[in-house]
């Protein structure tokens, strides 16, 4: 027998945006009976639950999915301090929301990768240890990373380009501890310039890999682990020397970084001191490169998504009303959303 599950009246009320007074206005309910239902005091009665789901735009059978809801200790973000706690709560509930959605096709969909994601722990070479490693066991060749959207889809994890409806976060990450079946999950911003796509996600990689264990300062040692993934030490070093703003542009092209990344892998190998570092900078600022960089890195497009997608459809015949029903969207939602061979990194709102 089916059991409410709680969790996805808080996804689908927090993916609207609405508060629980603002849903129980909605649906002539109170604030207090909304919280009871979110909590689990209660279960919905049908009449309730009807008003509720059709407010929210959800099947009744939404409310029913077998799915959890994860936060800050397996949700990761690059984002700006300013980032208002509503915005927060509804790119959270996006998230999660796309999240399950991609696990539950990835599953039906039965497809298996060859490489694999893997819970490294920071050693005494700190991240850019684990950066190594990681590269070692994805055999990635010396040089640029060719793809950092192709090598995670590799090893099974999924990746999403949304329009979080806000400059002020780049990139989110989920890989749940306690959910072994389901896939590392990427979104990135998707009006974000190509290079700084390619460092959101290596630096999110770096959390999905290195921290299952807390440590002192997760921010840090994502943009370090970054840098040693897309910038190795040992090949990039002897390409630093006599540094200038030229010669970085030139150096973008081929890593596919941000000039900023390579100036700031520079003076972390101890390339450039403090002081030239900081002339660097300026100079960018003067030139306005902070904004908008020269050399633009085209965007890196994902492919598994679609594939899941055409898996589905053809491999196993199954028609937008079956998947639509299985991941409990209305019809007409799901074939606006994935019908019309959308790319899997252009996700809507």
């Amino acid at each position: 027998m089916r059991k409410f599950n709680p969790d996805m009246m808080v996804l689908a009320r927090e993916r609207k945006g609405w508060t629980q007074s603002a849903l129980g206005k909605l649906v002539d309910l109170t604030q207090a009976t909304i919280s009871r239902y979110e909590a689990g005091i209660v279960e919905p009665i049908p009449e309730h639950l009807d008003r509720i789901a059709t407010k929210l735009e959800r099947p009744a059978g939404f409310f029913y999915l077998d799915e959890h809801l994860y936060g800050a200790s397996s949700m990761f973000h690059r984002k700006r301090k300013s980032l208002s706690v509503k915005d927060e709560r509804r790119i959270h509930a996006q998230v999660n929301e796309l999240r399950i959605r991609a696990s539950i096709l990835l599953r039906e969909a039965e497809i298996h990768s060859r490489a694999k994601f893997h819970r490294l722990e920071i050693g005494k070479d700190g991240p850019e240890g684990v950066a190594r490693q990681l590269r070692q066991i994805w055999q990635l060749p010396n040089g640029p990373v060719r793809s950092v959207v192709g090598s995670i889809e590799r090893a099974g994890g999924i990746v999403f380009c949304c329009p979080f409806g806000s400059d002020k976060i780049d990139g989110i990450s989920q890989w749940p501890l306690d959910c072994d079946r389901a896939p590392p999950v990427f979104f990135v911003r998707d009006d974000a310039p190509g290079d700084r796509q390619r460092w959101t996600l290596a630096h999110e990689l770096g959390h999905v890999v290195m921290h299952h264990m807390p440590t002192d300062d997760p921010e840090k040692d994502a943009d370090r682990f970054a840098a040693e993934f897309l910038l190795p030490a040992r090949e990039i070093q002897p390409e630093l020397d006599r540094l200038s703003l030229q010669k970085v542009a030139a150096l973008k092209c081929y890593w596919k970084v941000s000039m900023a990344a390579i100036i700031w892998q520079a003076h972390s190998l101890g390339t450039i001191n403090e002081y030239q570092y900081r002339y660097f900078m300026s100079q960018m600022s003067m030139r306005g490169y902070r904004k908008c960089e020269p050399a633009p890195i085209p965007t890196e497009e994902p492919q598994l998504f679609d594939a899941i997608m055409e898996v589905h459809r053809r491999s196993h015949g199954r028609s937008a009303s079956h998947l639509a029903d299985l991941l409990q969207m209305h019809e007409h939602q799901f074939r606006e959303e994935y019908w019309r061979g959308m790319s899997g990194l252009r996700i809507a709102m």
